[in-house]
């Protein structure tokens, strides 16, 4: 056996080892695939049964804040700005009426 002979039988070992060697990585990444896959499956389904309707409660009392603010908002707050601003308009009308500086006014 020379060199040469040596040198192909090398050349052989290392080609099927390297076909092996992809062989088994391929194998490795389908099984990684399947198994995220699998697993994805499986968060999803933990996440929708016990988070969803906790999401949905939550919705809806953020919903039923909105209400209850927009109602106050209506109920208190702008007659409240309506009658100051009617209080401030009557003073600003009497003042100017009546003559008085600028400075008074405050």
């Amino acid at each position: 056996m020379n060199l040469a002979d040596l040198r192909d039988i090398v050349i052989i070992v290392y080609g099927v080892l390297g076909i092996l060697l992809f062989v088994l990585l391929i194998g490795i990444a389908v099984a990684t695939y399947l198994i995220v896959r699998q697993i994805h499956g499986h968060v999803i389904g933990l996440v929708n049964d016990p988070v969803r309707p906790t999401l949905e409660e939550l919705q809806k009392t953020a919903q039923n804040v909105r209400v209850a603010s927009e109602f106050m908002v209506d109920r208190t707050v702008h007659p409240v700005i309506r009658t100051l601003a009617l209080v401030r308009g009557v003073r600003r009308g009497v003042s100017s009426l009546a003559g008085l500086p600028t400075r008074l006014r405050r």
